[in-house]
Formats: C-alpha cells, structure tokens, sequence
C-alpha cells in the first residue's frame, strides 16, 4: 500500500512511532505513579492531584491515539481503517486527523514546523546509542509486561521470548517476583 507521496506503508512499527509510544507510556506510568502516592490513605491532596494526573495520562494517550492515526493515514492507511481501530463509534476523544496529532507527527519525524514535545524523541532516532545510558525505554517494556504477566499460566517463552534479550530478561524478573510475592499463604 501506498501513501500519498508514493512511499510504501511500512511492515514494522517504525522507529519515531515507537519511541513516541514508548514516551507516552512513560508519562502515563509517572502520572499513574502520582496518583497512586496521592491516594494513599495518609494523603492531604487526595482530591486535587489524582484528578490532574488522571486527566494528564488520559490527554497523553489521546495525543498518542491521534498522533499514530496521523501517520497511520500519511502512510495510506485506509481512512475506514483507521476510524475503525480508534473506535471512533463511541471514543468521542480521539480523532482521525487533527491540526495538532500532525504538528506532532511533524516534529517526531523531524519534519521543519513548530517545535513539539516530540521533536528531542525524534532527535533520539538519529543518534548514535549510548551503551552505557539506562534504557529507560527498556524499563518501561520490561515493566509493562512484567505487570501483565505476572499470574499468567501462559508459556514464559510465547510471553517474553520475542522481546529483545535484555528486556525480556528484566520481565521475567519481574513477573516472578511479583507472582512470588502474591502467593497464597498456607494457613
């Protein structure tokens, strides 16, 4: 399939979307973090902060819906298709194209326009890896399906085994000590 300027629709997720991904999770995860240490029982702010940050998470990936539509189009994706896979029937947040999503869309490609958020993601693209840099990135993959999987009865290796090697290591880990920790106690 091909989009509007002849390019190809590509076969895997490329990599300006899934960093973009990936830093919307992130975000998500730190807002989520503060509503959490915001609802505790001892908690003064319990009404304030986790509204905001409920709201801030939502936003994020509203942006990363619209913003993955954008491109979606952009590389010929089927307009039906893409109001389809955002259920565009009842999720009256999200868009199929809007001004902002490609303002975005724009920087993370690094595309000239207004700077955006995404513009220093798309500048991680194109440099050279740091070996000795924390993969936060990682983290937050080894996170997320640690989480998921942690009272899986799934098979470890059809859960973890195609992820890269070192964030599918950090998973495991993680959902072992969780799956570990929740234990039924023998009375």
């Amino acid at each position: 399939m091909r989009d509007r300027l002849g390019m190809r629709e590509p076969r895997t997720t490329p990599e300006p979307i899934r960093l973009m991904l990936l830093h919307t999770l992130m975000e998500v995860l730190q807002s989520l973090h503060e509503v959490a240490s915001n609802s505790r029982t001892e908690s003064h702010d319990w009404r304030r902060m986790p509204a905001y940050r409920l709201g801030d998470a939502a936003d994020q990936l509203n942006l990363a819906a619209n913003v993955h539509a954008a491109y979606m189009l952009e590389t010929g994706t089927p307009e039906s298709d893409v109001r389809s896979y955002l259920q565009l029937t009842y999720q009256k947040q999200r868009t199929v194209d809007s001004p902002g999503a490609r303002e975005y869309l724009d920087g993370l490609l690094g595309r000239p326009g207004p700077r955006t958020p995404m513009s220093a993601v798309a500048r991680l693209v194109d440099q050279e890896p740091d070996p000795t840099a924390p993969d936060f990135y990682g983290d937050v993959e080894a996170v997320l399906y640690g989480l998921r999987y942690a009272h899986s009865d799934d098979d470890p290796e059809s859960n973890f085994g195609w992820l890269p090697e070192s964030v599918g290591r950090r998973a495991r880990r993680i959902a072992e000590v969780l799956s570990e920790e929740y234990q039924p106690q023998n009375a």
